[in-house]
């Protein structure tokens, strides 16, 4: 495995930053499971690095909520429950509905080229999952700065990632990125917010996360991945 070191344009990047990127990557695409523990000193040998910047990149994640402090122990990757996930939609439901509309509102101003884009990226991702979820990703990101919120743009991409989380940890759900149900209802709210229909923009978001919720909770008792060499 590359150190960090090595790799490519993370170069310019701080030491710190690089090794917390690639400790939330792993942690996102399921190579480090809930439940699994961490230790400074393999994750300093794997990555070719002392131990501070890993620490430090540690304490981010733990800021973050992906990982738990096991005093004298290491770190824990944090759980994912059905709890978690109700959460978030609650969370992902008094948020993006609102900030569609006034994306929707702001549109003869501002554009919505980037939401647009991140759509159609979507719609071309074909069996390329990451880019299915980056671009879904995007798409709900891009409409919270649309709207003019770059904190609340922040507090939706953090909510996402957990869903993006989800996907690689259960097999079964990867169908529901490509299906035609998700590439629509990404369709009605980018028209809505188009047309600048607020109202009507509002409430295709609103439907889309509840029709998501209802999906995962339904595949959620299927068995997850486990851990990967």
């Amino acid at each position: 495995m590359r150190a960090v070191d090595d790799v490519g344009d993370e170069s310019k990047q701080p030491l710190t930053l690089r090794v917390y990127e690639r400790l939330k990557d792993d942690v996102l695409h399921a190579r480090l499971v809930p439940g699994s523990t961490v230790l400074e000193a393999d994750l300093a040998a794997r990555f070719g690095v002392s131990k501070t910047p890993v620490r430090e990149a540690l304490r981010l994640l733990v800021q973050d909520g992906w990982v738990t402090v096991l005093p004298r122990k290491g770190y824990l990757v944090r759980s994912l429950g059905l709890e978690d996930l109700r959460d978030v939609f609650q969370l992902r439901e008094l948020l993006e509905p609102e900030f569609a509309g006034e994306a929707a509102a702001r549109f003869g101003v501002v554009g919505g080229g980037v939401v647009r884009e991140a759509l159609e990226r979507h719609r071309s991702a074909d069996d390329d999952l990451d880019l299915a979820l980056t671009s879904a990703a995007d798409f709900h990101i891009g409409i919270a700065e649309l709207a003019g919120n770059a904190r609340a743009a922040r507090v939706i991409s953090s909510l996402v990632d957990e869903v993006t989380r989800l996907h690689h940890l259960m097999p079964r759900l990867e169908p529901r990125i490509w299906s035609r149900e998700e590439l629509d209802a990404h369709e009605r709210i980018a028209a809505a917010i188009s047309r600048g229909d607020r109202r009507e923009a509002a409430r295709a978001m609103r439907d889309h996360l509840r029709s998501t919720h209802q999906a995962l909770v339904q595949v959620f008792g299927v068995p997850r991945r486990t851990a990967r060499a």
